[in-house]
């Protein structure tokens, strides 16, 4: 008998063994289950996990809001995948909780089995955002000039504590396009460079840092948009290569990221007819297109599927933008589209009013029309819903949604989103990504005494910008003796009213902002180019402060210094506000006024893309005028035992870089206390894997159980026959 005992034990630990210490092999139960979902569902209720849609709000007497009884009449109605939040949805920390929980509220009364949804949002950092508050990050160029590669995993860190805390679950980011076109006129500063190793590395660590706040990072622009000269918003794009080009370049990033385990990716409505042989009749032209990215099966399916292995959800960019409106008929777009191989569709129409509801209403009868007609596969809808659902799963959002401890979660966010270990990290990171690109004779840092400095910002939140640098400079007594510094307005002056105030003056500092290859042929530029003149023919120096794409470092080469900061965004009010309400702001601009007065602080920036030379007329060459990797320092005192850099995420591409190690001799921005990466407030994280797993003990206290109830059944059963 005791060898039956024996048998019984070693089949037990074996099924124990497996499913504790291996729980992949559980995975078929959980498959099942999903699988059991899907097949109860409604042709309706799966088409509807596969839209995203944005809504509207109203506010009442008090300017609170909220969210109307019509849309949440609708999204109790439809059983929808997601919501997408823009700024309008986003007012402050406890409206944007409630406005959430609201929608989750609304969807919930749709039944007790309905998963919850996706609440999506745009928080790239640096120039997009959708938060008007908390903490903004650098963003992506300036995080690619940064030469610590762990930067960019504790910038997705900081978003996706944030994001999390106010409950948003996907962040459509980062941006992996490779923006080897300087001439791009929707890219540019969003991407990390014109190096699709680079981009990889950054995006890889961005990733990492999402993820380990449990918060879902989608990838965009599938394939990539970064060698485009059309906006996908207001033209059709089309790029000449092919897919071997693709490999070489813009797929790199990608695959790096689906490595790194980026759950979602959203693709580009752009034309690839060297790689797409699909034709389709353009409504506005009546000629033929080809196939965008986003409707192409040989894209999606046979490229990022099959080649790339990517299993998560495919996400469209939004449907209503004019690359596919315009050309293409909603309900082709939608057909063609989720037989490409796309999961889920980003706003295809637009819910907004009652006109609005009733387009929705119309749009999701017609598509359960075209699915039970046979127009659209019902396998491939099910292999979309599938994989939406087990997102969720993974997320905690298959579970039904409790929304009663939202005055807690309202009290964790404030607590979370825009705090002073946040915006310490923020001010440390931004010093290091900007980037000294030439600096005669020894210019900068402006330590000199008795100078007169004059720095002209564009707008309004420029000065802010440059004003709260000014004050901080002052504060930490860096200016030198009998030095002086006044900020101007330069472009709502003439040219005669700044002169008369530039004279006697030893240093301008021009702020910059380049925002398509056309402005260096515009008004704004000419007026630079006569200040400069205007300020060399003075006996004075010019400083130019680039400070969004620093193409313009080409245009202003007569400058005697020049300086890289990648992100124009301001301030709208002053950040040293201590009642927690602070408006999100810009680092980089005060960032690079602060260190061109340092003496115990050198730019150390890397340049992460080639700046071509300009031609007689003003448009890029094929010359490279600053090669990628140029950076100049200056000689200070480097303290022997810098702090500790946390890269989470071992890189395996470096870049070339002179950098030194500093430590920060500035006050946190904007509160006088710096946070290193490693006391940075630690998120539940799904990828920490530092503790024992309980499946572990589990399975060694199951084993021990058995093995002795097995002893001791033996014992008895040789007791029994003596």
């Amino acid at each position: 008998m005791h060898k039956f005992f024996l048998k019984v034990i070693s089949a037990v630990i074996a099924a124990v063994l497996v499913v504790g210490l291996f729980p992949g092999a559980a995975k078929t139960s959980a498959e099942n289950t999903i699988e059991e979902a899907v097949s109860n569902m409604s042709t309706e209720e799966k088409l509807c996990q596969m839209l995203v849609l944005s809504f509207g709000y109203a506010q009442d007497a008090d300017g609170n809001q909220f969210l109307p009884s019509s849309v949440a009449s609708l999204i109790k109605k439809y059983c929808l995948g997601g919501v997408i939040l823009f700024a309008q949805n986003c007012e402050g920390v406890e409206g944007t909780v409630r406005y959430i929980d609201s929608l989750q509220t609304a969807n919930a009364l749709g039944g007790s089995s309905r998963p919850q949804l996706l609440i999506c949002t745009d928080q790239e950092g640096g120039t997009i955002t959708r938060l008007g508050y908390g903490t903004q990050m650098p963003g992506n160029m300036a995080l690619g000039a940064d030469p610590d590669p762990g930067d960019a995993f504790i910038a997705g860190r900081i978003i996706g504590s944030e994001l999390n805390s106010l409950g948003i679950s996907v962040d459509f980011a980062p941006v992996v396009d490779v923006n080897s076109n300087p001439a791009n006129p929707v890219i540019g500063v969003r991407s990390f460079s014109d190096s699709a190793e680079i981009a990889g590395e950054r995006g890889r660590q961005f990733v990492s840092g999402l993820m380990s706040t449990g918060t879902i990072a989608s990838l965009k622009h599938f394939p990539g948009h970064g060698d485009t000269s059309t906006d996908s918003h207001t033209g059709l794009p089309l790029i000449e290569k092919t897919y071997a080009e693709l490999e070489d370049c813009e797929l790199l990033p990608f695959g790096e990221c689906i490595e790194q385990g980026a759950e979602m990716i959203m693709t580009a409505h752009i034309q690839f007819p060297n790689i797409e042989t699909g034709r389709y009749v353009s409504r506005k032209t009546g000629r033929e297109v080809c196939l965008p990215a986003t409707l192409s099966k040989t894209i999606v399916t046979d490229i990022l599927r099959n080649d790339l292995g990517f299993d998560g959800v495919v996400i469209t960019d939004s449907m209503t933008m004019d690359a596919l409106s315009e050309h293409f008929d909603k309900y082709d777009s939608a057909k063609l589209a989720i037989e490409a191989g796309v999961d889920m569709l980003l706003m295809p129409v637009n819910p907004i009013g009652s006109a609005g509801a009733a387009a929705l209403e119309n749009y999701i009868a017609k598509l359960v029309w075209m699915a039970e007609n046979g127009e659209l596969s019902m396998d491939r809808i099910d292999a979309a819903v599938t994989r939406i659902l087990r997102l969720k799963q993974r997320h905690g959002l298959t579970a039904p949604y409790d929304g009663s401890n939202i005055e807690s979660r309202i009290a964790s966010a404030s607590a979370v989103v825009g705090s002073t270990d946040n915006h310490a990290a923020e001010w440390a990171i931004a010093k290091k990504c900007i980037t000294l690109l030439k600096n005669e004779d020894e210019l900068i840092p402006l330590i000199r005494e008795n100078e007169k400095t004059v720095i002209l910002a564009k707008d309004e939140s420029e000065r802010f910008s440059v004003q709260y640098a000014v004050d901080l400079i002052r504060t930490e007594g860096m200016l030198a003796k009998g030095a002086e510094i006044r900020v101007l307005d330069y472009t709502d002056n003439s040219l005669d009213a700044i002169f008369g105030e530039l004279r006697g003056t030893d240093n301008v500092i021009i702020i910059s902002e380049l925002r398509s290859e056309s402005a260096l042929r515009g008004s704004t530029a000419r007026k630079i180019d006569s200040i400069i003149s205007f300020v060399h023919s003075n006996g004075g120096k010019v400083i130019l402060l680039s400070a969004l794409l620093p193409y313009d470092a080409a245009r202003f080469r007569s400058a005697d210094a020049i300086m890289l900061a990648y992100s124009s965004r301001g301030m709208n009010e002053d950040p040293r506000k201590t009642d927690g309400t602070s408006l999100q702001y810009g680092p980089n601009i005060p960032a690079a006024v602060y260190l061109m007065f340092s003496s115990g602080e050198t730019p150390s920036g890397i340049l992460p893309v080639n700046i071509p030379a300009l031609g007689s007329d003003n448009r890029f060459t094929g010359e490279v005028l600053y090669p990628r990797g140029a950076s100049l320092r200056y000689d200070i005192q480097i303290d022997p035992t810098p702090a500790p850099t946390e890269t989470p995420v071992p890189s395996e591409t470096t870049l070339p870089t002179e950098a030194v190690s500093l430590t920060p001799t500035s006050p946190a921005f904007p509160l006088p206390t710096q946070a290193t990466a490693s006391e940075q407030p630690k998120e539940a994280s799904t990828a920490d894997k530092s503790s024992v797993d309980p499946r572990v003990i589990i399975t060694a206290a199951l084993i021990f159980v058995i093995i002795t109830s097995g002893i001791t059944a033996v014992i008895i059963t040789k007791r029994r026959k003596r």
